[in-house]
């Protein structure tokens, strides 16, 4: 073969191999990080009793505090707050709805008495007398009515023990593991929750429309009984909005309560529950006295501010660009919690302009669930004929 051949041969050799090297695929590119995850204060001391247990909560956070042993303990008439929701899933009403007419008997009546007769708390009835199913929700969570109670849930499930069977099936299926109930009232003992489970269940209940129209009321009108108050003299103060008292020898002074606040802007419910008080007006006393702090136990916590650096995009080519948020991630935390943002960057090739989306920055705390864009502050650079021939 001739040289001119030889070099021409070399030639074409040479050119396919820089032609495959400047068409082979660009490696793709992994940012490296440096988002570091945000501190929340040291929790705040809430000033809780020294008796009994409390806990406090927020709808869509769940517990924030708790106070005492979480053991199960009886919790007199904040047990009606169980019995409004069986019934309610039995016999629904929507809201506005004052339901079917309940019949009162002698069967009522003979419950009126012995309530009476053990000092329980009760709300007048004549027998032949009717009240609407909501009238009997409003009697049982308003004035307390222990007999309303007994004589709604018998008309709901044909009678009390029914109606014990079928509460605790509905307990059971929402997952409390240390809440039931005895009878409809709360009068019984066995009774029971913790403080921690009736943020729950506190929760569930405002979450239905009937429940948490009727425990925000003051007053209000019932057949034969007339005008009667709501025992929660803290209801409309401190924002409150319900929910339930409770007050036997056994119990001592129960209070589940709600309350909306505005903190940093941001609406809240609060729930919390104080068990075990010398008496009910001095769980409600000492439940003023957590909502007159319970404001400085949150924080906003600013996650990332725009344009923060985030880490950067390097090329084998010595080209790169940061990633930086595109906007402002808070959060509103209750202070010593633990919050965990992830940054999500993906990989990418080259080239790419400043602004292309690389990413997110996404945190979930309770039911709060935010996410921020992440892009890239500059062009990242593909590169340039000299690097991909001698690659």
């Amino acid at each position: 073969m001739s040289p001119k051949k030889v070099t021409l041969l070399m030639m074409v050799f040479l050119l396919a191999i820089g032609l495959y090297q400047y068409s082979r695929p660009l490696p793709v590119i992994k940012p490296t990080t440096n988002f570091s995850q945000p501190q929340t204060s040291p929790a705040v001391n809430l000033p809780w009793p020294a008796y009994g247990q409390g806990a406090l909560g927020a709808k869509g956070y769940g517990v924030l505090a708790t106070h005492g042993q979480q053991k199960p303990v009886p919790i007199a008439s904040i047990t009606k707050v169980v019995t409004a929701l069986a019934v309610l899933k039995e016999k629904p009403l929507a809201k506005g709805e004052k339901g079917p007419n309940i019949t009162i008997n002698s069967d009522d009546v003979a419950i009126y008495n012995e309530y009476v007769s053990q000092g329980g708390s009760v709300t007048s009835i004549a027998k032949g007398s009717q009240i609407s199913e909501y009238d009997g929700l409003q009697s049982m969570l308003i004035p307390s009515s222990n007999n309303m109670a007994a004589t709604v849930a018998k008309w709901a499930f044909g009678s009390v023990d029914n109606y014990v069977k079928y509460a605790n099936q509905m307990l059971a299926d929402m997952g409390f593991k240390q809440t039931r109930v005895d009878e409809a009232s709360g009068f019984s003992v066995n009774s029971v929750s913790t403080a921690t489970e009736l943020i729950k269940l506190g929760e569930i209940a405002l979450a239905n429309e009937v429940i948490a129209e009727i425990v925000k009321k003051a007053t209000v009108n019932l057949p034969v009984a007339g005008e009667v108050r709501n025992i929660n003299w803290l209801l409309g103060t401190e924002g409150v909005i319900g929910i339930k008292t409770g007050n036997t020898n056994e119990a001592g002074g129960c209070l589940l309560f709600a309350a909306q606040k505005t903190i940093f802007g941001q609406p809240i419910i609060l729930i919390g529950v104080i068990l075990g008080a010398p008496d009910r007006n001095q769980a409600i006393t000492d439940s003023r006295e957590i909502l007159q702090s319970v404001e400085d136990g949150f924080e906003k916590v600013p996650v990332v501010k725009k344009g923060r650096s985030l880490g950067t995009y390097k090329t084998p080519w010595d080209t790169k660009s940061e990633l930086i948020a595109s906007d402002e991630l808070a959060v509103l935390v209750w202070k010593g919690s633990t919050i965990s943002p992830i940054l999500k960057a993906q990989t990418i090739s080259a080239p790419k302009l400043a602004g292309t989306h690389v990413g997110e920055i996404y945190i979930a705390y309770g039911e709060q669930q935010k996410t921020v864009p992440v892009e890239l502050k500059n062009d990242l650079a593909g590169p340039g004929w000299h690097w991909r021939l001698s690659r």
